[in-house]
Parts: C-alpha cells; structure tokens; sequence
C-alpha cells in the first residue's frame, strides 16, 4: 500500500459544552489522485471531520484525541504560523456556502489573487491569467470579465464556481470540498463536477467530498464513507458500495423512494405573475416578460442553468426586488411591487426559504429567537407559549431543545435549512392542520429530495 497524502487517526472531536461527542475514533486514508467522499446526515460530522484535515475545528470544539498527519506531518502538533502558511497553500477548503465566504466589498478577480499573493506563488498578473483560465475550466461565463463583478452581481451557482476556482488558485495538494455543487442546475453541475475531477486527476492532488446526493457521489468519488453520529458505518470503493451496501443505515441512504401521486390540484389560481420585466440597477435586464400561475395545491417548479434568472423572479415576487414592468397578484390582489408597501398580512402569507441559509439567518440571533420573533410578530405569543410553540417546531423538523440557544454559526448546514424551513412555515401559526403541513413538507424534503 502506497503512502497516503492525508491520514487521520482515531481522531476524537468534541463540544466544550458539555462535552457532547461530535467525532469518535475516526480514521480515514487519502491518497494523491484519489478523492473520497463522506455521506451522511445532517449533524453526522461530515464537515467536522472535514476541517479536521486542515487542523481546524469550529469554536465550541476541541480535538481530544488523535493525528491529522499531511505527508507524515501530523497538523495538530504545528504552530498556528506554519499551520497558517499550509492553509491554502497545500491544503484548501471549498464551503458548502459561496455567499458567506467571500467579501461583499472586493470583485471576484481580486479575492481569487490575494490566496496566492500572499503564498508568494505568483505575481498579480500571473494570478488573473490563472483565474481566466481556471474560470473557463469551471464553466463559468464571459471567463475574461466575470471575475471584475462584485459577489452580489453574480448568481448563487456561479459564485460557487469562483470559489472553487479560488481554492485551486495555489494547486493545493489537498483539497476539501463542502457540497459544492449543491447550488448549481444539473447541466451545469455535470461539467463542474467532470472538470474537478480532472484537474485532481492532472495536478495529483487529493480531494474530500462532502455530499447527500448519490448521483454526485457515483460520479465523482473513488471511495464512500458513510458516517452516523460521529462514526464510520462503512467504507468500500464507490462501486462496491453503490451495488453491495452492507450496513442497514447505508441502505436506507440508497433506498429508491417514490413519489405518491399528487392530488386533483384546484384550478383557482393563487399566483399570478403577469408581463413582469426585472433587473439589477434599472440597466441590466434579467427577466423578461416572465408570465407564471400557480394553482392553489400544485407546486409549480422553474428551472434553467445557473444566471438564468431563477432567483431573481424568486425575489421579485415576495417584494425583494420591485419588478420594472408587470405585476404580482396573490388570491386576486394585485401586490404593491415592493416589500415596503406591503401590509404585514401580505408578509405573513408569502413567505421565501433561500437558497442559502447562511445568509438568510442572523448570526448573532439564537434559534429560539429566530423563530420565535414571527410567532410574536404575527400572533401576539409570548412567554411560555411561545417557548412551547418553537420547542414544537424544533420537534417537527427533527431538532430538539438543545437547538433553542445556539447560533446559525453552531449549526450544520443541513440544521440550518430546517430552521430557515420551520421559520417560513411559523407564520402559518405551526397549529392543527398547519403542524401537518410543515410536518409533511419536512418529510417530503428529506426523504424524496434528499434534503439532510
């Protein structure tokens, strides 16, 4: 057996509160050339384990037991400067969340050249031609200007790209990926994936990937591990495991699910979008003439590559962005264009989950008060009865009440999804009939969707 790049053993992770396990006695084996790739749910210690390999453990954590060994190099035992001087250099890490990462007030080309800059790898220019020429790897497009737009003048996809471009801008040996792809359509997500792999391939690097979705998995890996609580389930190479899984756990991961046939919908129109033109700073158009309706009981989905305007008809119609010409009509009234103008009733029955709750969530605002606030907003609850009410919440979508103090930054990314969706529901109320809704939406998410 050849040498492995990375080498983890018996690592041991857990919370400075409490002393609850997050990572137990886990070891695991990289070799140049080869990615592996971790799966599980949310709150398994995939990402723990994962920034783990860069000798790096979130606050409210601390390794206890264990190596992290780069090259026979066990990262644990180095000073913070050396440490810091293999961070992006041979070790990068591509996060799960693009819009969270990068800096609003910096354009895309100059947060690409500052990794190596500061590595001393190349010179300014020498790291712009590489960032054009990793961008048009990536699929990103206009490869030769994109990187002069800001983070917020690009879509969720492709500011994913650029990021994954940022952490190949040093040729790492190592090389962490965090769901990357989970904000890109399929077509386009397809030729990422294909040119990660090549450029682990061609540079002999090594990669860890962190996924639900099996379809990347079979795709992309060489190896899967599954992990559960903190543990390894099972390890076998991608074919093996996808034909002959062994563990319970792990087949219910590959269990094929179906859909149920959908109900006879109701053909009065709840949303109507007519003739609505949009864009960004009254010059860029980005929608146009865009007409939708959407039946009280259906789902009606949009789809299109990344940039192809998704997201901004997802604003323009709960009043983020105010159409320049069109209109929105819920339950036959037409909706004043932006959010300001809107009654507080219009709010509450028109809600948005994001496609990123990292930025949808206030990092300095505890669970219990992020759901909280629109059960007092909305229905005048206070007190105990509010307490109950969010501790019923956190029950619906699989949290318990250890979930009530902790922040957004505290939470997985899977954790922080449910709560973005138990706060679109709240404003239903969460009572009766609405407590199956959010019950049922929750179920339907994790088990067909494979939401985590």
């Amino acid at each position: 057996m050849t040498e492995p790049l990375l080498e983890m053993a018996n690592l041991s992770v857990e919370s400075t509160a409490g002393r609850v396990p997050i990572i137990c006695d886990l070891s695991l084996r990289v070799e140049r050339g080869e990615i592996l790739a971790l799966i599980g749910e949310s709150g398994s210690g995939k990402t723990t384990a994962c920034l783990a390999a860069l000798g790096h453990v979130r606050p409210g954590l601390r390794i206890t037991a264990g190596q992290v060994c780069l090259d026979n190099v066990d990262l644990l035992s180095l000073p913070p400067n050396t440490l810091r001087d293999l961070r992006g250099h041979r070790i990068a890490y591509v996060a799960q969340s693009a819009a969270e990462s990068f800096n609003p007030a910096h354009r895309l080309i100059d947060q690409y050249a500052e990794v190596p800059l500061q590595h001393g790898v190349m010179n300014r220019e020498a790291a712009k031609a590489k960032a054009v020429d990793l961008y048009r790897r990536l699929h990103l497009p206009d490869a030769e200007r994109i990187g002069l737009r800001y983070p917020h003048q690009v879509s969720g996809g492709q500011l994913q790209r650029a990021m994954t471009a940022m952490a190949m801008s040093c040729g790492p040996d190592l090389i962490v990926f965090d769901e990357p792809t989970t904000a890109l359509d399929v077509t386009t997500q397809i030729e990422v994936l294909a040119a990660i792999k090549d450029v682990v391939r061609q540079f002999d690097m090594a990669a860890i990937y962190i996924s639900h979705d099996l379809a990347v998995v079979a795709q992309m890996a060489d190896r899967v591990m599954v992990l559960r609580y903190g543990e390894v389930v099972e390890e076998k190479p991608t074919a093996e495991m996808l034909a002959r899984p062994e563990q319970p756990y792990t087949k219910s991961l590959w269990a094929v699910r179906s859909l149920r046939k959908a109900e006879q919908p109701s053909e009065d129109v709840l949303l109507r979008v007519r003739g609505v033109d949009a864009g960004y700073g009254g010059v860029i158009k980005v929608l146009d003439q865009i007409s939708i309706d959407v039946p009280r009981g259906r789902t009606v989905a949009i789809v299109g590559e990344s940039g192809s305007g998704k997201s901004t008809l997802a604003r323009v119609i709960p009043g983020l962005l105010p159409p320049m010409r069109g209109e929105v009509v819920f339950d036959g009234k037409p909706l004043p264009p932006a959010l300001k103008d809107r009654t507080t009733d219009m709010l509450r029955r028109l809600q948005m989950i994001y496609q990123m709750p990292d930025t949808a969530l206030n990092p300095r605002r505890r669970v219990g008060d992020i759901l909280g606030r629109p059960l007092q907003r909305h229905f005048g609850l206070d007190g105990a009865a509010r307490r109950r009410r969010i501790a019923e919440l956190l029950e619906m979508i699989e949290l318990d009440e250890r979930f009530l103090g902790r922040f957004p930054g505290e939470l997985s990314g899977g954790q922080k999804q449910r709560v973005c969706i138990a706060r679109a529901f709240v404003s239903r109320g969460g009572h009766g009939a609405s407590a199956q809704i959010l019950r049922k939406a929750f179920s339907r998410l994790r088990t067909v969707w494979g939401f985590q």
